[in-house]
């Protein structure tokens, strides 16, 4: 127990990253799907299903913009950065959900929003964080 909280406590910056590490940890299976969340004008929508490790990430508008799960697990991305952004995207068009999926350690606490992205990847709007474990 000592190791996976000196492992948690290393890995993951914050204490909300390695507070839910250490509730998951006690349960036979401690993956969690996450909320869907929208950006604030309905948009753009995601969701984590954790089994499967898939991102479903929705695009509910045709406004020239796509739309993108943008998530982070909580290891620096090296010095004193912040955690290292991924991006799932939906490029499909105005209308259309689809899913993305990724191969993910189990059990790893992760955080998200929905956001729509221009065509460079730059954010515009995207909802409040949440969080899911792998």
């Amino acid at each position: 127990m000592r190791t996976i909280l000196r492992k948690a406590s290393f890995a993951f910056a914050g204490a909300a990253a390695a507070a839910t590490l250490i509730i998951g940890a006690g349960t036979a299976s401690a993956s969690q799907d996450g909320p869907k969340v929208e950006n604030p004008n309905g948009s753009a929508s995601a969701w984590f299903q954790a089994n499967g490790d898939t991102f479903w990430v929705g695009d509910w508008k045709k406004d020239g913009y796509s739309t993108a799960a943008v998530w982070a697990v909580m290891t620096p991305c090296g010095g004193l950065n912040p955690p290292c952004p991924n991006f799932a995207p939906n490029k499909k068009g105005g209308g259309t959900g689809v899913p993305v999926k990724y191969d993910l350690s189990e059990n790893l606490p992760l955080r998200y929003r929905a956001c729509t992205v221009d065509k460079h990847n730059n954010l515009k709007s995207c909802s409040d964080l949440t969080s899911a474990v792998s």
